[in-house]
């Protein structure tokens, strides 16, 4: 990776595409997420928001080229994202398949190496599902935390596991999480409480010990009735507006430094839904960076 860093303007975001799900298919999942996107741009052209800055983000375009080899579409988005990453304040990503949850950590851990050698990333992982499979030997959608952790872009206590059910993962997946001393919030520790307040308390902890943060959102992590859009939908999970609130909460914190918006399957969608959520989420987060410079 060029070690050149553009001029960034502290008021800029930018907006980079994964259009990629290969890793999901070899996950079995729904086929569709590499429309995500295109999907996104869409509606994010359609929202006319109070917030000047959404129109001011900087498109990095997509992802390319791209091909049938996942090893190969997770160092050509790694590359990616990194020139991304240095060429605006505050990035977001929209995938593609969760596998590229390692494309994004990785991309913006190469780009904060340009100005400081040794980096410490942190990772709020907002998901139904841990993602720490084994490539088996395939990497799927289902690898990316596993590649993180064990390529070093990660380390185990530096990763935050928000909201993963019971339901959705294997022993395996479990144990390989606590071998790494992964920090683990799970769904059924949330049911019934307050799930904003505890994501703010797990941020804040997290922010202490690390350079940097990463939010990674696969959108399966809502319930089926406000997500139908995803690869792997679940019946229960996360509202909108925890999700929102979330993701406000995270953009206030200087530390973190991009937002990935994953498995957004627009073929499996129902009247834009999904896409909707991913391109609010996205506003959200934004909007609430930049705040102070836009409202009155």
């Amino acid at each position: 990776m060029k070690t050149e860093s553009p001029l960034r303007n502290a008021s800029q975001w930018g907006l980079l595409g994964i259009p990629d799900h290969q890793g999901v298919l070899h996950v079995g999942g729904r086929l569709g997420a590499a429309q995500g996107p295109k999907a996104f741009r869409a509606l994010k052209e359609k929202l006319k928001p109070r917030s000047p800055l959404w129109k001011t983000g900087i498109d990095f375009g997509d992802v390319s080229p791209l091909t049938s080899d996942v090893a190969q579409n997770l160092e050509t988005a790694t590359q990616a994202v990194a020139q991304a990453h240095l060429g605006c304040s505050l990035l977001v990503v929209v995938g593609g398949g969760h596998d590229h949850g390692f494309s994004h950590l990785k991309g913006v851990f190469q780009a904060l190496q340009v100005k400081k050698k040794k980096i410490r990333l942190g990772c709020i992982n907002i998901d139904a599902h841990l993602d720490m499979r084994k490539p088996a030997p395939e990497i799927t959608s289902g690898s990316p935390f596993y590649l993180a952790l064990e390529s070093g872009v990660l380390r185990g206590s530096d990763l935050v596991e928000f909201g993963a059910q019971h339901t959705c993962n294997s022993p395996e997946l479990w144990e390989y999480a606590q071998k790494k001393k992964a920090g683990v919030i799970s769904w059924e520790d949330l049911r019934g409480k307050n799930p904003v307040a505890l994501f703010s308390k797990a941020l804040q902890k997290l922010s202490k010990h690390v350079d940097a943060v990463v939010i990674s959102l696969d959108l399966d992590a809502l319930a089926h009735v406000y997500a139908p859009g995803v690869s792997a939908p679940q019946p229960e999970g996360f509202t909108p507006t925890e999700v929102f609130s979330m993701l406000r909460i995270a953009a206030k914190n200087k530390k973190v430094t991009s937002l990935g918006i994953f498995e957004l399957n627009p073929e499996h969608d129902i009247g834009f839904q999904t896409s909707t959520l991913a391109v609010q989420s996205a506003y959200h987060f934004v909007e609430s960076r930049f705040e102070k410079k836009t409202r009155r």
